[in-house]
């Protein structure tokens, strides 16, 4: 994992913001802290690893931070100053609450009911929509209202969805056509699990929300509680090696000057191969079929970029791989990672 970079190469936004000095000092802070790690002679092997890696998530949100509105963040870190192992907490919280929260959003995707109509994908929208009529909020009616949204089809990829393909004629001779076909889930932006009551040790108070209030996003997120995580502008529909991407945080989308349109970019060019390089989000009613949310976009984007440059998502991959490898845990204790990853990943699903 790469070292912060120097305080000239902070993003020209920060430059320009009205505390930017009270930003520059908050990042020295983080400087400092890195440093003060790797010297400390208490920071050896795997410790000294974690540490930094908490270091650094704080630190490369400065370069990534998702919103305009960094005071939040600033104000908590200078406040802090310079307590080393009181920063390093606040490191945790974020690595818990923020990067871990975000690579462990696998909720249930529920496949669709079937759908009698044969005759056209305007039929098929029609029944669907009488479906809906009163339905209460939850996965499986968020997967039909996503797919009527994206077309019946991925947004990356374009692929139509398998189950619509058996059940329409329409999509059936496009696919005859030569359009692609694939299986295809409902991705959550925000994930599901936001909503679950775990604290991993840290203070009781802290969760998720507590995260999301330092991005200046306290309000526009308060949309998310519950049931209403699964409201429209939190979901789309991907075909299911594209969503297991985005959930891991190796693809995101960045937004461009055209309004709904992103650029789709990867922690490794390998998950963008076959793939297209601009993916633009359409709907047939904004009203009643909100595109997803550029603000959830933009945190998913940040979460990924700041979980690889720190270290923390290659440090997930390798708790995940021994998770797979390890049947019996160690008497000892050695094990309370992977048992504590074991009961992140397995957060139930908002119960609706």
């Amino acid at each position: 994992m790469p070292s912060l970079p120097p305080v000239a190469e902070l993003p020209r936004w920060i430059q320009g913001h009205p505390q930017s000095r009270k930003i520059v000092r908050a990042y020295n802070l983080c400087l400092g802290l890195e440093s003060w790690v790797q010297r400390e002679a208490g920071f050896r092997g795997k410790q000294k690893d974690e540490a930094l890696i908490k270091c650094r998530i704080l630190g490369y949100l400065f370069h990534h931070f998702p919103s305009y509105d960094i005071g939040p963040f600033v104000r908590e870190i200078v406040t802090i100053s310079g307590q080393h192992e009181a920063l390093l907490d606040l490191g945790e919280l974020f690595y818990v609450y923020f990067i871990k929260l975000f690579m462990f959003n696998k909720g249930d995707t529920p496949e669709p009911s079937s759908h009698p109509s044969r005759q056209s994908v305007d039929d098929l929208v029609a029944k669907i929509k009488d479906e809906l009529e009163d339905a209460p909020q939850n996965h499986s009616t968020a997967k039909k209202k996503a797919l009527i949204r994206d077309g019946f089809q991925c947004v990356v990829t374009k692929a139509y969805d398998r189950e619509i393909m058996y059940e329409n004629k329409a999509v059936r001779q496009a696919v005859y056509g030569g359009a692609g076909v694939e299986l295809t889930h409902c991705a959550h932006i925000i994930p599901e699990s936001i909503n679950s009551d775990t604290t991993s040790g840290l203070k009781k108070e802290a969760n998720a929300w507590t995260v999301f209030d330092f991005f200046g996003h306290g309000k526009l997120l308060e949309g998310l509680h519950d049931a209403s995580i699964h409201r429209l502008d939190n979901v789309m529909t991907m075909a299911v090696d594209v969503h297991l991407d985005f959930d891991r945080l190796r693809i995101y989308f960045t937004a461009t000057k055209v309004p709904n349109r992103y650029k789709l970019e990867a922690i490794d060019p390998i998950f963008l191969f076959r793939r297209p390089e601009y993916v633009t989000f359409s709907t047939p009613d904004a009203e009643k079929y909100p595109l997803p949310n550029p603000n959830y976009l933009a945190i998913h984007a940040a979460c990924a970029k700041v979980a690889h440059l720190s270290g923390a998502a290659e440090h997930i991959e390798e708790v995940l791989r021994r998770m797979e490898d390890t049947l019996v845990l160690a008497e000892d204790g050695g094990s309370s990672e992977v048992l504590y990853t074991a009961i992140l990943s397995s957060m139930p699903a908002v119960a609706v």
